[in-house]
């Protein structure tokens, strides 16, 4: 009978596991063309974090000025913010394969720009701070294009897994670039650094090469002008439950974010020196990469906006938390010094929970908005969704870097995480829409009106369109737009 029962347990085991693999966000991988694109992505993202940590050494090597490496982060966010709106009406209008085919070499031109400069010694601050802002403006119309791109590759009923790859795929980079960054700067120097992100760019150009074209059926797609960037702010406006989820991710990285203060935590809180600073830096991407495992089963998530709003949630209490390591309540209660033991270790956890409550997050709200917007206006939205992502880490370290100036580094976490969970309570109650967001597999998104739901069908990855029963609504400001 204890053989049976083990044998039992180990075949249950066993099926578990099976199932879990089944359900696992990998098993979108088995689209050619999405797999194509993953896989140089995920090279081209590698080597363009590498670039960074280049840029940040360099700009410190040559001015040894704090405020002046604070200037490259201006110099991305402007480029970014002041270019996105306009890249998204080119990706509603344009073959948005052949515009990341062109975005991609465009990148590598600057790469080059930086590894003959620095090669030749002709570099300067001037000349890194142009091409930075350069190559900002021209990643500007990445982010649309490949959005919009994605639900082309994958079966609707996929987005959630092709997404949380993508996600996957950003902290897989995260964790990796950096690290490969520092090695390459000590052995090969930093012209050789930003000719390894110039190689790199070839994997994803490659890939975009090696893809089937995709059919751009030219009825649908809007021209590339002020009035298409026109259409794209009434369909939001018309949508208040899109911008709601929109300020929700906003107001998380700009109150919430600790990521510009850190350094000083590293120091002179925790005291772990560099290597914990490190350590610290990659605790998000960390608890990312552990929650990825399980969002196979975000598909079943019925009511994504009321699931995004819970994992904002998360991410403030863990923030909070954080604020508190090694402050009266942890430290006297459990131990008496900090370095290398219980605070510390403590600190890791609670920024690894922070990480996987955003990633949850990231890959409801990249669903929600995917899902619910119209393929003729993905990168219109998609632009407006870049915004709000960039703008609020942006802004959100310079933020914290002056309350913790006024008060102290944990005073600004904490109160960044308060004021997080109370933007988070306010959208819940003043846009009613985001909590009662749900999927239904009945009706698709409109162009046009939310209160209308005219029937229609996505394109199925390098085929035929998608069955109408695989269509979407969505339940707006309380009001449906489509049947349940």
């Amino acid at each position: 009978m204890l053989r049976m029962a083990r044998g039992s347990e180990r075949a249950g085991t066993v099926n578990r596991l099976r199932a879990w693999a089944r359900e696992g966000p990998w098993t979108t991988l088995r689209y050619r063309d999405y797999r194509l694109l993953w896989c140089g992505q995920l090279v081209s993202v590698t080597g363009s974090q590498m670039r960074v940590v280049a840029v940040a050494w360099q700009v410190y090597l040559i001015s040894h000025s704090a405020l002046l490496l604070g200037v490259v982060g201006l110099a991305q966010g402007l480029a970014m913010m002041a270019f996105s709106l306009v890249a998204g009406v080119v990706a509603d209008a344009r073959d948005r394969r052949r515009l990341l085919i062109v975005v991609q070499s465009a990148l590598a031109c600057g790469s080059a720009v930086l590894a003959l400069s620095t090669i030749t010694h002709l570099v300067s601050l001037p000349m890194i701070y142009a091409v930075v802002f350069l190559m900002s403006a021209v990643s500007a119309f990445d982010f649309p294009a490949r959005q919009a791109l994605i639900p082309t590759l994958v079966a609707r009923e996929d987005l959630p897994n092709a997404l949380s790859l993508n996600t996957l795929l950003f902290n897989l980079a995260t964790i990796i670039g950096p690290s490969l960054g520092g090695l390459a700067i000590g052995i090969i120097g930093v012209g050789g650094t930003y000719v390894a992100d110039m190689v790199s760019f070839l994997a994803v150009a490659s890939a975009l090469l090696a893809m089937r074209p995709l059919a751009v059926p030219a009825a649908g797609r809007p021209r590339a002008g002020f009035a298409s960037l026109l259409e794209g702010f009434s369909y939001l406006r018309a949508r208040r439950f899109l911008l709601g989820v929109m300020a929700l991710d906003f107001c998380a990285m700009f109150f919430g974010s600790p990521a510009g203060i850190l350094p000083i935590f590293a120091r002179d809180i925790l005291r772990v020196g560099p290597f914990g600073y490190g350590l610290l830096i990659s605790a998000g991407a960390v608890g990312a990469v552990i929650a990825v495992g399980f969002s196979g089963r975000f598909r079943f998530i019925r009511r994504q906006g009321l699931g995004i709003l819970i994992a904002v949630a998360v991410w403030g209490t863990c923030i909070v938390a954080f604020g508190l390591t090694n402050g009266p309540l942890w430290h006297g209660a459990f131990w008496r010094q900090a370095s290398w033991q219980g605070p510390f270790w403590l600190a890791f956890t609670l920024l690894a929970g922070a990480g996987a409550g955003d990633l949850v997050s990231t890959v409801l709200r990249g669903t929600m908005v995917q899902l619910s917007t119209p393929d003729q206006m993905r990168g219109r939205v998609s632009a407006t969704n870049a915004m709000f992502i960039i703008g609020g880490p942006a802004l959100g370290q310079f933020e914290s870097g002056a309350v913790a100036g006024l008060l102290t580094p944990q005073l600004s976490v904490l109160t960044g995480g308060l004021a997080c969970l109370l933007a988070t309570g306010i959208i819940a109650v003043t846009i009613p829409g985001v909590r009662q967001f749900r999927l239904s597999l009945d009706r698709p998104p409109s162009p046009t009106a939310p209160d209308s739901a005219t029937p229609a069908t996505d394109p199925a990855p390098g085929g035929p369109p998608l069955a109408p029963d695989q269509t979407f609504a969505a339940i707006t400001d309380g009001e449906t737009t489509g049947g349940e």
